[in-house]
C-alpha cells in the first residue's frame, strides 16, 4: 500500500532538538485521551513533537529515517494530555489487505510506538489500539484480522501476550504451521534484508535503532513472569535493536474480554485495599 508523504510536514520539521534527561513526575494515568488520524493529515508541529518523544527513548534513528518510516504508514494513534492537549505518546499503523491460501484477510502492522515515561502504566494506548482494531473488525466481521507486531522490548510484547488469546510466539506452545506461514509471508516481504527466518527476528545489519539504556531493562525479578522470561529467551539481543516478530488475531469479543478483565482487576484491587 503506497502512502504519499505529506511533503510540507516533512519539510517544516526543523533541526533536531537537544534532548536532555530530567526527572519526570508521575501523573494520573487517566489524564490522557487518544485520537486516530491519517498520517498525511499530521501537522508539522505534531511530527516535530513525535520525533522529540521518540528521540528521548531510542538511539541511532536519525530524523530523516524517522520521517521516512512515518510516512510509509497509513494512520497514527496520538495520545494527548487532557489539560494542555500536549502530545505524550503515539503509535504508527500500516493497514494492509492480503490473502493466504485463497482466503482474504486484513492486516494491521504496528510501527514506531512510544509513551512519555510519566504515563507508563496507562492503559490508554492499549484501549485506543483495541478500539481501532474493533472498528476494522466490525466492517468485515467474517474476514480474519491479524495484528503484526515487531517487539524491541518486553513491554510491547506484553501488550499483545496479556490481551490476545491467539498470539504467537508464546511460552505455552510452539507456533503452529498456519501462523508461521502468515508471519513468514508478511515479514519476509517487509524486511527482505533483515528478516531471519530461523529465529523469527528482525536482525539489523550494522548500527540500528535501539532502546536507550535503562528504558526497558529486564530485571532479574521480572523473569519470574513466564512471558517476560520467554521474550528474553526468544530475543536475547533486543538491546542491539533486534526485534521479535509476532502475530495476534483480533475477534469481535476482544473488547468484552478486555473490559471484564479490567473490571475484575479493579474489584480485586478494592478488595485488597479494604
Amino acid at each position: 500500500m503506497e502512502v504519499v508523504p505529506n511533503q510540507k510536514a516533512a519539510r517544516d520539521v526543523r533541526a533536531e532538538p537537544r534532548v536532555q534527561s530530567k526527572p519526570r513526575k508521575k501523573l494520573r494515568r487517566e489524564s490522557l485521551f487518544s485520537q486516530v488520524v491519517d498520517v498525511e493529515d499530521l501537522t508539522s508541529l505534531q511530527v516535530e513533537r513525535m520525533f522529540q518523544l521518540f528521540a528521548e527513548y531510542y538511539d541511532n534513528h536519525p530524523r530523516d529515517q524517522f520521517i521516512k518510516d512515518l510516512f510509509e504508514k497509513t494512520k497514527v494513534i496520538l495520545l494527548m494530555e487532557k489539560k494542555h492537549k500536549t502530545l505524550q505518546g503515539f503509535s504508527t499503523i500500516l493497514e494492509i489487505e492480503s490473502e493466504n491460501d485463497g482466503v482474504s484477510y486484513t492486516g494491521v502492522y504496528s510501527g514506531d510506538t512510544v509513551l512519555s515515561e510519566q504515563y507508563w502504566g496507562s492503559p490508554q494506548l492499549g484501549i485506543a489500539f483495541l478500539q481501532h482494531l474493533w472498528k476494522l473488525k466490525i466492517k468485515r466481521p467474517f474476514q480474519p484480522l491479524y495484528w503484526f507486531l515487531i517487539s524491541k522490548g518486553y513491554k510491547t510484547y506484553l501488550l499483545m501476550a496479556n490481551n490476545f488469546d491467539t498470539h504467537f510466539p508464546r511460552y505455552e506452545k510452539p507456533t503452529d504451521l498456519f501462523h508461521q506461514q502468515l508471519m513468514h509471508e508478511f515479514y519476509s516481504q517487509r524486511f527482505k534484508e533483515t528478516f531471519d527466518h530461523e529465529s523469527m527476528r528482525i536482525v539489523p545489519k550494522g548500527l540500528s535503532c535501539q532502546l536507550k539504556p535503562d528504558v526497558a531493562c529486564v530485571k532479574e525479578k521480572f523473569l519470574k513472569n513466564p512471558r517476560i522470561a520467554f521474550f528474553q529467551q526468544s530475543n536475547p539481543n533486543w538491546q542491539d535493536g533486534q526485534e521479535l516478530c509476532c502475530i495476534a488475531k483480533m475477534t469481535l469479543f476482544m473488547p468484552l474480554k478486555y473490559s471484564m478483565k479490567k473490571l475484575l482487576k479493579s474489584l480485586l484491587k478494592k478488595k485488597v485495599e479494604k
